[in-house]
Parts: structure tokens; sequence; C-alpha cells
């Protein structure tokens, strides 16, 4: 008897390598074998095939395509099941119905077209609640990928001084605007306190990217998250899913959004075109300024608890700013220790959510 396939599509970084990692792995473990299809991402990186070819368990890597490429390699590609974890749900759904097998989504929020999936899975209660009727609380896959990562090599040197990680985010232009806001930030800190400071880059950044961050003298590491993480006493973050990293690790967090950052947040579709023509930076910071000040929570943990557990700093946050605010809550062991103890009684307790899904999964087929 043939091993099943299942085709698994995902776009991002982020659901490539936090969702599809370890869904994977868990899959080929049960003997799945394993076909993944990149679909486009505006906020891609470009390394997205060269990363996905290194993932255990995936036996197949298609794409990216444009749409019509796209469409072509899904209906060519039979399969058991189709699994999205990214993208558009257009494309999970039309593979799904040419070959007339089950579809399945995970999922943090509501997407187009989730009513008609066989079945929808997410992380917690309460994204479910904004999801609809029928999704399953499986856990965060996130929390398996950290689990997979490594114990060594670490970012950090022997010794009892404190440890700060800083996340300057996953996508490049992003990640431009930060090196030159922490090249400020951190000597002020550094300062101010005797502690170790890294930086922690997403595994698709590219060699030269690295190096500059060494001679802006940010300590970068592209190792694995979860060792980076060990005994880190705070981190200092933007909103995404890092933060949910974070939570699983119980690390006190501050999540920074300063203003600077603005320009540099890619906005996908009609509105990211408009945005791009003469003048539209301008416009878009404005637009971006305007809707800060409506926003609720930005990090996960704040979410997900209705209230704040990471501190969040949004607005005209200069460097000296933000390293005074470090440096307040990393003296402070009182808030240090409440915040892991909130993020501990969030987190719960679980079994592994890539095992939870696949079993979900294994049910339809």
């Amino acid at each position: 008897m043939s091993s099943p396939t299942a085709a698994l599509l995902a776009n991002g970084p982020g659901e490539l390598w936090g969702w599809c990692r370890p869904l994977a792995r868990e899959m080929s473990q049960r003997g799945w074998k394993i076909h993944l299809h990149l679909l486009r991402c505006p906020f891609a990186t470009g390394r997205e095939r060269e990363v996905a070819l290194s993932i255990e368990g995936i036996d197949v890597v298609t794409g990216p395509s444009d749409p019509i490429g796209s469409f072509g390699k899904l209906f060519h590609d039979r399969c058991d099941v189709v699994i999205q974890l990214g993208g558009d749900l257009m494309f999970g759904r039309a593979m799904a119905a040419f070959h007339r097998v089950p579809l399945a989504c995970y999922s943090y929020g509501y997407k187009k077209g989730l009513d008609r999936c066989d079945l929808k899975a997410t992380a917690f209660e309460s994204m479910a609640r904004s999801m609809g009727k029928s999704v399953q609380v499986v856990g965060d896959l996130v929390s398996d990928g950290l689990r997979m990562d490594p114990e060594t090599p670490t970012p950090w040197r022997d010794g009892r001084r404190k440890r700060v990680l800083l996340f300057p985010g996953s996508r490049p232009w992003i990640r431009n605007v930060a090196m030159s806001y922490l090249s400020e930030m951190v000597p002020s800190l550094v300062d101010k306190l005797d502690i170790q400071v890294a930086s922690m880059l997403s595994p698709f950044s590219r060699p030269e990217e690295v190096e500059s961050w060494r001679k802006a003298g940010l300590n970068p590491f592209t190792g694995a998250t979860g060792a980076a993480l060990d005994d880190v006493d705070l981190a200092v973050t933007q909103p995404g899913t890092n933060t949910l990293e974070l939570l699983d690790r119980t690390v006190p967090s501050i999540v920074a959004i300063p203003f600077d950052f603005l320009r540099s947040i890619p906005i996908s579709g009609f509105r990211g075109w408009f945005f791009s023509l003469p003048g539209g930076a301008s416009l878009k910071e404005k637009v971006l300024r305007h809707a800060a000040r409506k926003r609720g929570f930005v990090a996960w943990p704040n979410r997900l608890a209705e209230e704040e557990i990471m501190p969040e700093l949004v607005g005209d946050i200069s460097p000296a700013q933000l390293a005074d605010a470090v440096a307040n809550i990393l003296t402070d062991e009182v808030k240090l220790r409440k915040q892991r103890v909130r993020l501990e009684k969030l987190r719960g307790k679980a079994k592994s959510p890539s095992s939870v899904f696949c079993d979900l999964i294994e049910r339809l087929v």
C-alpha cells in the first residue's frame, strides 16, 4: 500500500518556518509524503524555496509561481488531502475541489472561504471565537517548532550578566530601518547596565545582511530561536508571531513600534500599490499614524488575554527613550517575575499541537 500524500500550501516566511516545519515533520514520521506548494507572498524574502528544501520531512517543493502557474501545478499534483497554512484560500479550495479531497486550514484568524473547509484549526480559544463555528483548537504550531530547535549554538557568552534579545522583524526592509534605530539604542542601554545583547535575525537573512548587523555591533544570531531564548531576561520585539514564541517560553518582553518604522511597513493589494506611487510613502505614514491612535493591542499575548501583559510602546519613541524603558523593566525583578507568571498562566499546558492537528487531518482521509 502506497503512502498517502498531503499537499501543504504556504506563502510567507512565518507560516513556512513556524507552522509548516513542525507539521511536515510530524506527518512524515507517520508515513505521509509531503508536497509543499509555495504561493506568492508580497512579504516574501525571496529565500523561501531555498529554506523549504532544507526542512525535514518535505519530499517535493513547488513554486512560488504566478497565479496561473500555481493553479496548473496544484491541479497536476495528485494528493489525498490539502492543508492550507497561509495565503489565499482560493488556491486550497480549488485544489481540493479539483482532486475531490478534503481541505484543512490552520490560521490565527478568519479567512475568506474558511467556512468551505472540511477542517478549521487554530491555536487558542479566543482565536477560534473570531473564526466562526466548528473551529478546532489544537494549540500553537510555533511551540512545536521551538521544540525542534537544537540547544546549541547560542549567541550568549558565559557569565551572569543579564541577557536582552532583540527581534528586529522577519522582513528585510523593516530590519534595515531597525538596524539603524537599534545601533543607537543599544549603546545607550549598555551604558546604563552591564548586560549581554543579541539580535535574533530571521533564518531567511542573507549573509551580507548578517555581516552588516555584526559591523553595527548588534551581535546578530541566525541560529535556532529556541537556543537564543535560553535564559533570556528580556526581549525587545515588534508585533508578530515571535510574540507567540516568547509566550511559549514565558520570556518577559517589551513590544515597540517606533513611528520611524511606519514608512517601511508593507501593505498588500491595491492599497500597497497606491502607497507606492510618488508621495505615497508620506500619505501611508499619516494613515498608519491615524490607525495607531485607534489601535487595540498589537502583541498576540495581549490580544489573547485582552489586557496588557507585554508593555506596548507605540509612537514617536527615540532610541534613548526605548533604552530607558528597557532598563526600567530589566532592573525591576518584581515586574519581570509578574510578567513571567502571567505568560505562564496564559500559555497553559497542551499536547503537541502538530500531533493533535495531524490526528484530526487523518480522520478526514
